[in-house]
């Protein structure tokens, strides 16, 4: 019989667990191998096992977070309307951010925009493929005849701006009592803000002048 692990995949997510809760409360300086260790309650031993350094646990934690992204994103079956396909892409997002809040703490605040947290490869290509799978859907809806004029860069951005600020204040206790419906309400009239209204007609491009 092979040698069993002594470090296995349930002692890696206590790791992660430890490391986001200690970052959730005192910040990512907070974050050490000893204090990781003792509260997961294993050996630095298990921290250098398995990601090497701090630094490495960073990244796994980069890692682990978007792939969740990606999965929610792709796993997102489309229909005949893109519009409320888009809208089912910013509800995926919302559980993204809610389901682990000092996770998708961490997230925001060392990995999007100028964070400065160690990123892995792995995790950078999840992120990009999370993106594209919202960027595909955008097209889709101007191929429907939505957002005319629109940039699909600039209808993410406005559109993960919403979410996120959504996601924010859910993961405070500062919406209602039913937070997804808010953030339908808002994804909505982001949309036909940015003219994806309901029943838009596909756009037709006039034959040029001979």
């Amino acid at each position: 019989m092979g040698r069993p692990k002594e470090h296995d995949e349930f002692t890696r997510e206590r790791l992660l667990e430890a490391a986001e809760r200690i970052s959730g409360t005192e910040g990512w300086e907070a974050v050490t191998v000893r204090r990781v260790a003792e509260e997961a309650g294993t050996s630095t031993r298990a921290v250098y096992a398995l990601f090497g350094s701090k630094e490495g646990l960073e990244q796994a934690l980069h890692e682990a977070m978007f792939l969740r992204l990606r999965d929610l994103l792709e796993g997102q079956a489309p229909s005949e309307d893109p519009r409320a396909d888009l809208i089912e892409l910013a509800l995926a997002y919302r559980r993204w951010a809610t389901e682990r809040p000092q996770r998708y703490a961490i997230a925001v605040h060392r990995f999007l925009g100028s964070g400065s947290g160690q990123r892995s490869a792995e995790g950078i290509e999840a992120a990009r493929a999370a993106l594209e799978v919202l960027d595909r859907m955008i097209r889709r809806c101007q191929e429907a005849g939505m957002f005319p004029g629109q940039e699909v860069e600039a209808v993410a951005r406005q559109l993960r701006a919403a979410v996120h600020g959504l996601a924010e204040f859910e993961n405070l206790g500062l919406l209602g009592p039913d937070p997804r419906a808010d953030c339908v309400t808002v994804v909505e009239a982001v949309l036909d803000g940015l003219g994806a209204s309901k029943g838009t007609a596909p756009v037709t491009v006039p034959a040029a002048a001979s």
